[in-house]
């Protein structure tokens, strides 16, 4: 017997024997192919199994399941010739509310949110250059090697990488994880990123652990969550620094290409050399201003400046005097004409005028009050009495 034939003979056995069968699970992974065909996986708590429901099926329903929906199926076991995949073909499906994985991952999401564990403000601040980098993964991922090539090709050279090894699937899962952190947050590294590929519902799981949740939390170092897809979900994104949609997109986040840092070095060159010039060019027109304000403010200046005050004070006092002699000169003159013309006046009196009493000339003090008396001039002459 080949292998087609063998898987050709356990497809009729399968469908002969397993035809028209209920089974219920949680969804855990689907895929809404193109062709209109879905393929899913349902599982409980110890196993699960592939299913496929085509799209003459599919189209009858009234919603589109979601990952972690408790479901209720008809149809039958079959088996894919092709892969020899052992699947469950549906025909019927129905919601019979959410499964146990997901209730226990949302009354824990619940009650940390409460307790704080997810607040904004205790977040750390990611390292713009970080030079000590862990990873905390399975060693045999190919989820860190595709770190470490993304980070090789990035040509990254500012950093070192310490990759601790930790369990990522499955029950001891959470307990390596948490030793694995103690370990990384112990040797002052700059951040940790715990990361892991894509996988399903139950697969991931173990990254919704408490304990791992409080680990992360009162962490010192700043932690990137980085599991499974950007469709993926788990606790440790919420109570991280960071959560990445994948493992690359942390190193996306985390790392610039050795191009970008060039270019980034050219921008903030460029930048300097503006803000040099612009601050040289500042310090220029200060200096400028500062000598026109010293040139205006300075001893010779002032000096001069003291020297001319000095020449007008000199001139205002003597137009000032001046003005004052004049003043004075013109009142004396007023005077001195004043006396002149009563000088005049009396020795024209004196050349012109005469007292006489009883034919005798007399003086005006030798006159007594009821003298009788006779002023006379060259060309007349009259009577007069002293009262």
């Amino acid at each position: 017997m080949n292998v087609s034939e063998l898987n050709l003979k356990a497809k009729a056995l399968l469908e002969a024997h397993f035809d028209n069968i209920v089974l219920s699970g949680e969804l855990s992974k689907i895929t809404m192919h193109g062709s209109g065909h879905w393929y899913f996986d349902l599982k409980d708590e110890r196993s699960s199994i592939a299913c496929a429901m085509f799209k003459g099926y599919n189209l009858k329903l009234d919603f589109k399941p979601l990952v972690g929906d408790f479901l209720e199926l008809i149809g039958s076991v079959s088996l894919y010739p092709e892969s020899g995949r052992y699947q469950f073909i549906a025909t019927s499906m129905k919601k019979a509310g959410l499964g146990d994985l997901e209730a226990q991952f949302l009354a824990l999401k619940e009650r940390l949110q409460k307790e704080g564990l997810f607040d904004t403000c205790f977040k750390k601040k990611l390292p713009k250059f970080p030079k000590k980098v862990g990873i905390i993964t399975s060693k045999t991922s190919a989820a860190l090697q595709d770190v470490l090539k993304l980070i090789h090709q990035k040509e990254y050279f500012l950093a070192k990488i310490y990759v601790f090894d930790a369990l990522t699937q499955g029950n001891h899962a959470p307990l390596s994880l948490i030793k694995a952190l103690q370990k990384a947050d112990n040797m002052a590294l700059d951040v940790i990123i715990i990361a892991r590929g894509g996988g399903s519902r139950e697969d991931l799981f173990c990254f919704n652990d408490e304990n791992l949740a409080r680990e992360i939390f009162k962490a010192k170092t700043p932690i990137v969550s980085a599991i499974g897809h950007e469709i993926d979900y788990v606790i440790s994104d919420f109570v991280a620094d960071f959560r990445a949609p994948t493992p690359s997109a942390a190193i996306d986040v985390l790392f610039y290409s050795k191009l970008n840092l060039e270019q980034n070095l050219d921008l903030l060159e460029e930048k300097l050399r503006q803000l040099w010039q612009n601050k040289m060019q500042n310090y220029d027109n200060l200096l400028l201003n500062l000598n026109r304000i010293f040139k205006a403010n300075s001893l010779p200046k002032i000096i001069d400046e003291k020297i001319k005050q000095s020449y007008n004070t000199e001139k205002q006092l003597y137009n000032l005097i001046m003005n004052r002699f004049c003043y004075n000169k013109l009142k004396l003159e007023k005077l001195q004409n004043a006396y002149l013309q009563h000088e005049n006046f009396f020795n024209k009196s004196k050349k012109f005028i005469c007292i006489k009493k009883n034919n005798k000339i007399v003086s005006l003090e030798e006159l007594q009050s009821e003298d009788i008396i006779i002023l006379s001039s060259q060309n007349s002459q009259k009577e007069a009495k002293i009262l």
